[in-house]
């Protein structure tokens, strides 16, 4: 990462992800680890195919559960950075502070489509579904787009707090 503004975040590499978060919660200089993370569409394509509905929804939990672990494990890779690492992913919670749309900037760095078979639709979701993007970043606490997202949904980790308030002033360069 090469320098923070109030609201980006400029990568040695010449691309920028626009997010309050990111750019007031990372550090200048600091390292970061993007990630674009499937299990394929083979699973997807089964549960579509699946005449059962319980086998359908059977296919779908453990498309789910391969996804998660698979996103543990690298989190667990990305550790090196640090011993708290907090994700970031373009859409989460109410996709206010780090917009669907910087999925692009993601998918520009990465190339998942060539490299891993995942491709952006033109409302900036991935296909095959089961599959995560984001960043992975040391933090000095584990941020957790959850607390503050006032949705209701079986996944939330942590309680909703309200409104993301700035930790810290940022100056632009």
């Amino acid at each position: 990462m090469a320098d923070l503004s109030d609201d980006q975040v400029r990568l040695d590499n010449g691309h920028a992800l626009r997010s309050i978060v990111l750019a007031d919660i990372l550090q200048t200089g600091q390292e970061l680890a993007p990630y674009v993370i499937t299990v394929g569409p083979k699973l997807e394509e089964r549960a579509r195919e699946a005449k059962n509905l319980l086998r359908a929804y059977m296919l779908e939990k453990i498309a789910d559960h391969a996804l998660e672990k698979a996103s543990d494990y690298l989190r667990s890779e990305a550790g090196r950075l640090g011993p708290i690492i907090s994700a970031f992913s373009p859409g989460s919670g109410t996709g206010e502070l780090f917009t669907i749309e910087q999925q692009e900037i993601l998918f520009s760095i990465l190339e998942p489509a060539k490299n891993v078979g995942v491709h952006l639709s033109s409302s900036y979701m991935m296909v095959p579904r089961k599959s995560v993007s984001g960043i992975f970043a040391a933090t000095r606490e584990e941020y957790v787009s959850c607390a503050y997202c006032p949705r209701k949904c079986e996944s939330r980790r942590r309680p909703y707090q309200g409104n993301y308030q700035h930790s810290r002033t940022i100056s632009n360069h």
